[in-house]
């Protein structure tokens, strides 16, 4: 499963079916997660905030081998186009060269023939659901993340990625509940450490923050 099909399945509710974050916030962490992907697949390189103002957050390709998917490969051929293009300009849905314009249908589609989602309508006006089908697949994520954010186990960088976007979307509290106020200060601590210096995560929040923004 790639990272951003676990983080769909993470935002929609297993029961319900229904979506929990909004258009703006959902669709930036989207494709930061398949830049990730490709950045941990070593096909391209993002410039870290070091860099020179000019240069940082800028991605390139570091190998135009194929990964064998589909939204991959379709990301890395963008990235290829459009050398040294900023991440920004991938991920914001105000950009006219973002990788994200329906990604979300096509990876939901990808959980349903999976069977990790089932898509229904509901009786009043069809409205469409995403309810869980699968639910260890979403109960191992949520392990992991129980482990890392919780239990302090070190995770994975696919892991400390996915902790990063969902930390930048307001969303570990409806997926990592701690007990008490006190637990609850560790986990936000715990994920902001985790997510420190995380390049997707910056720009994930940029690209929100540039959205609303340009809402007012």
């Amino acid at each position: 499963m790639l990272l951003a099909e676990e983080f769909v399945l993470l935002i929609f509710d297993g029961e319900s079916g229904k979506r929990t974050l909004s258009f703006e916030k959902y669709g930036p962490p989207l494709g930061a997660a398949l830049l990730v992907e490709l950045a941990l697949m070593e096909r391209i390189a993002v410039a870290p905030q070091s860099a020179s103002r000019r240069d940082r957050g800028r991605v390139t390709v570091t190998s135009t081998k194929p990964t064998d998917d589909s939204e991959l490969d379709r990301v890395l051929r963008v990235v290829e186009e459009k050398e040294g293009i900023h991440i920004s300009n991938l991920i914001s849905d105000i950009s006219s060269t973002r990788v994200t314009k329906g990604l979300l249908e096509r990876l939901l589609q990808r959980l349903v023939t999976a069977g990790v989602l089932v898509q229904s309508h509901t009786d009043v006006l069809g409205l469409r659901r995403w309810p869980t089908a699968d639910r260890e697949a979403r109960d191992e994520i949520r392990r992991r993340l129980q482990s890392c954010l919780v239990g302090g186990a070190q995770p994975t960088e696919r892991t400390a990625a996915l902790v990063s976007l969902l930390q930048v979307t307001d969303s570990l509290s409806t997926i990592v509940q701690p007990h008490d106020g006190v637990a609850r200060r560790a986990l936000r601590a715990r994920a902001r450490f985790l997510s420190d210096g995380d390049w997707a995560g910056a720009a994930v929040k940029a690209a929100i923050d540039d959205r609303v923004s340009g809402m007012g």
